[in-house]
């Protein structure tokens, strides 16, 4: 082989062979670590919403997943769509026959991103027994507070609609304590709540 054509393809075809094989291998540990673990990803994702369910329905949620799952099953069950996708959660009562209340979505835009909700309400519909977040992208250490205790049981036990005031002002029953710096995620929540309460009794006769 001459010069010019070693020289040719240390150049030109080595490194694209080299980038070639480069990519299958990673493309291959890639794909096979997500197969190896798409199992335990979407296990964890289900014991997840069924954590947030049964807060939402101001039912203690217990340590450990099998106890979760034992729970959610004998207090919740699910209210699907034609398609099959959950609409909704009737909330049992303790001996597991009679309604307790229901677990409804709740969504709306927050300042990065969609915020995702599941509220809970008593069986008439009068108030809000909980509320937990299953989505959300807000800016760590001020909206992203949301998803702290504080913030989702000043709900529990009111009724809306909701109006918000600054931190550590609420007095009258319906308001709630935005978020110091997070106006608009509080906000946010504010109407996906308003809007989850106003529109409860048509999600559920349908």
């Amino acid at each position: 082989m001459s010069a010019a054509r070693v020289s040719f393809f240390r150049e030109r075809i080595f490194p694209i062979l080299f980038m070639f094989v480069v990519t299958v291998v990673f493309i291959t540990a890639v794909s096979g670590v997500y197969l190896s673990t798409q199992k335990t990803i979407q296990l964890n994702e289900t014991l997840f919403l069924k954590r947030a369910v049964l807060s939402a329905a101001d039912i203690p949620v217990p340590q450990g997943g099998a106890a979760i799952d034992t729970l959610y099953r004998k207090r919740i069950q699910q209210v699907s769509d034609p398609k099959g996708a959950p609409r909704y959660y009737k909330v049992m009562a303790e001996n597991g026959i009679d309604l307790g209340g229901y677990v409804l979505y709740g969504a709306g835009p927050g300042l990065w991103g969609t915020i995702r909700a599941v509220i809970g309400f008593n069986k008439t519909l009068d108030h809000l027994t909980g509320i937990d977040f299953i989505e959300q992208s807000e800016t760590p250490g001020l909206g992203a507070r949301i998803t702290e205790g504080w913030f989702r049981t000043q709900f529990r036990g009111k009724s809306g609609p909701f109006s918000m005031v600054r931190e550590g002002q609420k007095s009258a029953p319906n308001e709630f304590d935005a978020i110091t710096g997070a106006t608009i995620t509080s906000t946010a929540v504010r109407d996906l709540v308003n809007k989850t309460q106003q529109n409860a009794r048509s999600i559920i006769s349908n």
